[in-house]
C-alpha cells in the first residue's frame, strides 16, 4: 500500500508541476510586453557604441511635426524597410525612424553574428504545412538573404568593417539516429529544390531619413487626417506608421498578443582554445544537434582574426587568432532539458538579465564538443578594453518574436480606426498601419527581405509587383484575418517540441 501511495504522490506531484509550469507559461504569452526595458545586458557587437546614438541622443533634436512615414525599430527589418523607402521612392519623402534605447539595441544587436537558415532541416514540415511550392519558395526566400546582404554590405562600403563573407557551415550531429533523419532530409530538400546540388556535401537628395534614439513610442490613435504617435519627446504625425519591434509588436498592437510571443535567447563570445587556431579560423560555422531533434541546438560562428601588422615588431603566430572570436549562442541542450529551457525562457522581454543555466552551459560546452580539439585556453589580449579575461568575453541575451505559426508577418494591418481625410501622399499607398515582425530567431533569413517587400507595399506595389531584384515574398508571411485567426501559440509550440 505505501508504494502505491507513493507512486500515486509522484504521480500527482508531477501532473500539478505540468499544471503549473502551463499556467505560468500561458499567463506569459498573454500579457503586454511593454517597452524595451533600460540597461540591457552589453551585447559584443554594440561595442564601441554607434557614432548615430550620439548624433541623436545629445542633440535631443525635437521631433517634427509630420512625417510621410514614422518606422518605429531600428533593427534589420527597420533598416532594410527605411533603405528602400528612401532609395525608391518617386517623390521626396520624409521619413521618421523610432527607437526606445540606442540604435540597433534589439534583437538585431544583439544575435548570434551569422546567416544561417534553416533549409533541409524545415522543408518536410513545410511541405506538410504549405503544399512543395510553397515550402519551395519561403526556402528559396530564406536562402536569398545571404547574397542580399552581402551586396547591402559591398554597395554601402562596409564589407571589411562588417565582416560579410561566405563561409563553409557545419551542422554537428552528435546522435546517430538523428544523423540518419538529417540525411534524409537533406535528400528530399535536394530532390525539390535540386538547384541547390553541390552546396551540400553528406541613402539620395530626393529624400530624408531622422532617427531618434531613446525615443519610444508609448501611444498611437487617429486624428482627423492622420495617425498620431506619442513619445517622450513629444507627438509626431504621419499617415504611415510601420511596426518593426518584433518582439515588443503587441505593445502597441494588442491584436498581435499570442501571436507574436517574445522569447528570451542567450549568446556569447568566447575566446577559441589553442588548437583551434588552424586555417580554418573565421572560415567556417556550427549549429550543433546533441539531441534527439532537430529544434534544440547551439550555434557557433567565429570572427575573422585581425590581420597581422607587418610593421610590427611583435610576434603574434601564437595569438593571431585571438581577434577571431568564437560567437556561441543556444544553450539549448542543457543536459537534455532543452525544451523545459526554452519554454521557461518564453515571455520573457528582459534582457538585462540571463538564464544563469544557459550563460555557465554556454561557458563550457565548446571545449567538450570539440574535445581533444580544444588544447589549452586562450588568453585575453591587452587590447581588449573591457572585456573580462578567461575563455568567456562577453555573454548577453537578446529577446526575438516567436510566431504562433512560425512564419513572419508583413503587410498592412487592420487600422485602430479609419482616418477621416488621410493624406494621400504621391507615390505611397493609401495611409494605414504596416508590420514586419515574428521572424521566430530566424531573422537574418527572412528580416531584411521582408522589409524590403513591405516597403514596396508601402511605395504602393501589390505582391505580384514586387521588384525582380528581390526573392518574391512567400504568401504564407502575409498577415491576413484567416491566417491570424487560425494561428495557435500553444499547438505550435507543441508540434516544435514533438519534432
Amino acid at each position: 500500500m505505501g508504494s502505491l501511495l507513493s507512486r500515486v504522490r509522484l504521480i500527482y506531484q508531477t501532473l500539478k508541476a505540468i499544471s503549473d509550469s502551463f499556467s505560468a507559461l500561458s499567463t506569459r504569452i498573454s500579457r503586454d510586453p511593454g517597452l524595451p526595458l533600460p540597461n540591457p545586458l552589453r551585447s559584443y557587437w554594440c561595442v564601441p557604441p554607434s557614432p548615430l546614438d550620439s548624433a541623436t541622443s545629445k542633440e535631443e533634436l525635437p521631433l517634427p511635426a509630420y512625417a510621410d512615414v514614422v518606422i518605429i525599430g531600428s533593427g534589420i527589418s527597420g533598416t532594410a524597410i527605411a533603405r528602400t523607402l528612401l532609395k525608391n521612392a518617386s517623390a521626396p519623402l520624409r521619413v521618421v525612424m523610432l527607437e526606445a534605447r540606442d540604435v540597433c539595441s534589439g534583437a538585431t544587436g544583439r544575435n548570434g553574428g551569422h546567416v544561417s537558415p534553416n533549409t533541409y532541416q524545415d522543408y518536410a514540415w513545410l511541405e506538410g504545412s504549405y503544399g512543395p511550392s510553397a515550402a519551395q519558395a519561403i526556402l528559396r526566400f530564406r536562402l536569398a538573404h545571404l547574397p542580399a546582404l552581402v551586396a547591402v554590405a559591398e554597395e554601402e562600403g562596409l564589407l571589411r568593417e562588417s565582416q560579410a563573407r561566405t563561409v563553409t557551415q557545419f551542422d554537428v550531429y552528435l546522435q546517430d539516429t538523428l544523423f540518419r533523419r538529417a540525411k534524409d532530409a537533406l535528400a528530399g530538400y535536394l530532390r525539390a529544390l535540386p538547384e541547390y546540388q553541390g552546396r551540400h556535401t553528406t541613402l539620395e537628395d530626393k529624400a530624408a531619413l531622422q532617427l531618434f534614439t531613446h525615443t519610444p513610442c508609448t501611444a498611437i490613435s487617429a486624428a482627423g487626417d492622420a495617425y498620431v504617435l506619442t513619445t517622450p519627446k513629444g507627438t509626431i504625425a504621419t499617415a504611415h506608421v510601420i511596426h518593426a519591434t518584433n518582439a515588443w509588436v503587441s505593445h502597441l498592437l494588442p491584436g498581435m498578443r499570442r501571436t507574436i510571443v517574445p522569447l528570451r535567447s542567450h549568446m556569447s563570445a568566447q575566446r577559441p582554445g589553442r588548437a583551434l587556431q588552424a586555417s580554418w579560423a573565421g572560415a567556417r560555422s556550427f549549429v550543433f544537434y546533441a539531441g534527439t531533434g532537430m529544434v534544440a541546438f547551439d550555434y557557433l560562428t567565429q570572427q575573422a582574426p585581425a590581420p597581422v601588422d607587418q610593421g610590427s615588431k611583435t610576434d603574434r603566430t601564437e595569438t593571431e587568432a585571438e581577434a577571431g572570436a568564437l560567437m556561441f549562442g543556444g544553450g539549448a541542450m542543457l543536459g537534455g532539458r532543452a525544451e523545459a529551457t526554452g519554454m521557461d525562457n518564453i515571455g520573457i522581454t528582459d534582457d538585462t538579465q540571463d538564464d544563469f543555466a544557459v550563460t555557465a552551459f554556454l561557458g563550457g560546452a565548446l571545449e567538450r564538443y570539440f574535445a581533444g580539439g580544444w588544447g589549452a585556453e586562450g588568453g585575453a589580449s591587452t587590447e581588449e578594453d573591457g572585456w573580462g579575461a578567461g575563455r568567456m568575453k562577453a555573454a548577453w541575451t537578446g529577446i526575438i518574436g516567436l510566431s504562433a505559426d512560425g512564419q513572419p508577418w508583413v503587410g498592412r494591418v487592420e487600422p485602430r480606426a479609419k482616418l477621416e481625410n488621410g493624406v494621400d501622399t504621391p507615390g505611397l499607398a493609401p495611409p494605414g498601419e504596416w508590420i514586419a515582425a515574428g521572424f521566430t530567431g530566424e531573422g537574418m533569413t527572412h528580416a531584411w527581405l521582408a522589409g524590403v517587400a513591405l516597403a514596396q507595399m508601402v511605395l504602393g506595389a501589390k505582391h505580384a509587383e514586387l521588384s525582380d531584384t528581390v526573392e518574391q515574398l512567400p504568401p504564407q508571411f502575409l498577415i491576413t484575418e484567416k491566417r491570424w485567426r487560425a494561428a495557435d501559440v500553444e499547438a505550435f509550440l507543441g508540434d516544435v517540441t514533438d519534432a
